[in-house]
């Protein structure tokens, strides 16, 4: 079986447009209420019961002008617990072989009571933002039903997609998942001048999420209750729910005019990964589609879509521009998403895409969204700019030559009768006279395939309160390397400034028997592509810009060039699937002016 019969009907529901709050207009002073309230993700389903900022799903996008700061009071007004069912079912499949994820409903589950109880803690992270560490969301920073926190946001940088959401301790992936999300956008004059869409009609904010609901015991055709249900099974600690989301409607369709529109899209998802391909009646219409900027703004020039769709890991944004000016009224495209999960990067053909449904992937209805063209005023087609943006070059060689090195290995560990455990290790180079010391032992190849250099690294942090071992100094360019030991692709994140991808190198892995405990970690990684590894290990030309979340592929080692320049203090980096970061895959960093520097030594 390739595909479940929908239990909604697709693209019956107009895209909501989020409320617009322009920060200007508030003389850059903002109130938003994280509120319990009510939101219809689909006119088939019941009203479902959710934590909101502002009363929306999303919440509303904030718009503020650079070298304007923003001050926003969070006031946390949510009452009653976790308005999400959480459960684990107990199998992977139901009776008839399909992967419970697949389904809606508990699939046989119990509800978590724990969850059940849970009241209305908050933090709020702007992702993406220049912002300095008090207001930076520190996930330990709660504050309870009743209370409130001042967020103060400089708005010292680029113009970029940001998005805000909740990051509390241990249980984002609840929190997220309840509703609190809503998109940022930073403007300035540098892209106004480009003559870019801004605002409607032309300019779209899109946030992706997955989502599931719960069903009607007593129905016999199992009617979907509009319950947000969270649901994992004994064999994926993440939630891929099966229903696509946009902007907090369930495949949703969007009227166009002849005309270019300027998308800007955020994967807002726990763990899923969206693969985009855009298709029309004959197939595949990438090539109506240019990206011109990503996380951390604009491009230096528009690129276009990668020839097998727009991959967005959880937390990644892109800012393209669609060309629907030659499509007569009536025409309709629908954009879907070919990517499988858990996500390792697999290709998977544009040409195949309306064949992308799978069971065995946890992608049961590849749809995202639909796209009508109505009658409008004459076609309204942009001429994309050739250059965007003269303030993205990348560091030279010589900014890299003495910059500090670090490493870090991505680590899944294997657990009897609880989830696995997902860590963030970072490393430090090995001395040679302990041979028998657990050690990460990576070996370059030559031209001819033969063993060259040797590193040898030692576990030094694992878990998130382990003691600090990051101390970037500011200003000062530093080289990460990000080692995957695991199967999955993972997207880290690194609060505070963006970051250059400046390569992937494909390894082969081989952990040994008992080589990953809670406290070190042993494994052999070669430079170099196995036989049966598919990946291309390339960085994509629409990852050429500033980032501030990277996928990091299965066997991958990615180098990112990573420098802090906007404040010092005590941030974060971590995996943003939530439910990996809620399970330990979370560090914290602590970025020190140069001043202090002989002081702590």
């Amino acid at each position: 079986m390739l595909s479940l019969p929908t239990p909604l009907m697709p693209f019956v529901d107009a895209l909501p447009l989020p409320p617009r709050r322009l920060a200007r207009e508030h003389r850059g002073w903002l109130q938003v209420r994280i509120r319990t309230g009510s939101h219809r993700f689909h006119r088939d389903l019941p009203v479902s019961r959710v934590w909101t900022y502002d009363g929306s799903v999303p919440g509303p996008t904030i718009e503020a002008e650079r070298g304007h700061p923003v001050r926003v009071e969070w006031r946390n007004e949510l009452e009653g617990t976790l308005p999400v069912t959480v459960t684990l079912a107990p199998a992977e499949t139901g009776p008839d072989g399909v992967p419970v994820q697949c389904l809606p409903g508990l699939s046989g589950g119990v509800p978590d009571a724990d969850a059940a109880s849970l009241p209305g803690f908050a933090v709020v992270h702007l992702h993406g933002g220049l912002t300095a560490a008090p207001y930076d969301g520190w996930a330990e920073n709660l504050f309870a039903p009743g209370q409130h926190a001042v967020g103060d946001y400089a708005m010292d940088q680029r113009a970029a997609l940001l998005w805000y959401h909740d990051h509390v301790m241990s249980v984002t992936r609840f929190t997220v998942y309840a509703g609190l999300a809503g998109l940022w956008i930073v403007r300035d004059e540098r892209e106004r001048g480009l003559g870019l869409p801004e605002g409607p009609p032309f300019e779209v904010p899109l946030l992706l999420q997955d989502r599931n609901f719960g069903q009607d015991p007593q129905d016999p055709q199992g009617r979907l209750t509009g319950e947000l249900v969270h649901k994992t099974d004994p064999g994926t600690m993440e939630a891929f729910a099966p229903f696509t989301t946009v902007n907090g409607k369930v495949w949703p369709v969007l009227d166009v005019q002849p005309g270019t529109y300027r998308l800007r899209v955020v994967n807002g998802s726990n763990a899923r990964t969206f693969r985009l391909v855009l298709l029309g009646d004959g197939g595949p219409e990438l090539d109506r589609v240019a990206q011109i900027g990503t996380d951390g703004g604009l491009l230096r020039a528009p690129v276009a879509v990668p020839p097998q769709g727009l991959v967005l890991a959880s937390a990644e944004r892109a800012d393209l521009l669609v060309d629907f000016s030659d499509l007569r009224p009536g025409s309709l495209l629908t954009l879907v998403n070919t990517a499988t999960a858990p996500f390792d990067g697999a290709p998977f053909p544009a040409e195949r895409a309306r064949q992308a449904a799978s069971l065995e992937g946890l992608l049961p209805y590849p749809e995202v969204m639909r796209f009508r063209v109505v009658p409008g005023p004459s076609p309204r087609r942009l001429a994309t700019p050739g250059q965007l943006a003269t303030d993205v070059a990348p560091p030279t060689a010589g900014d890299l030559a003495g910059a500090v090195r670090r490493a870090v290995a991505l680590v899944e560990q294997g657990l009897d009768q609880a989830p696995n455990m997902l860590t963030m290790r970072e490393l430090a180079p090995a001395p040679d006279e302990n041979p028998g010391e657990p050690l990460i032992t990576v070996v370059d190849q030559d031209a001819d395939g033969q063993a060259g250099t040797v590193a040898r690294y030692r576990t030094v942090a694992c878990h998130f309160e382990d003691t600090v071992t990051f101390f970037p100094v500011l200003g000062q360019w530093e080289v990460w390397q990000l080692i995957n030991l695991t199967g999955d692709t993972h997207p880290i994140h690194i609060h505070l400034d963006p970051f250059h991808v400046l390569a992937r190198h494909a390894i082969t892995v081989t952990v040994p028997e008992g080589g990953i405990t809670h406290t070190t970690t042993s494994a052999l990684v070669r430079r170099g592509r196995s036989l049966d590894d598919e990946l291309e290990h390339a960085v994509d030309d629409n990852e050429r810009g500033l980032k501030d979340t990277v996928r990091v592929n299965p066997n991958e080692i990615v180098e990112l060039a990573v420098r802090f320049q906007a404040f010092s203090g005590r941030y974060m980096y971590h995996c943003h699937i939530l439910e990996h970061e809620d399970r330990d895959m979370m560090r914290p960093i602590v970025v020190m002016p140069s001043q202090l520097e002989p002081f702590m030594t």
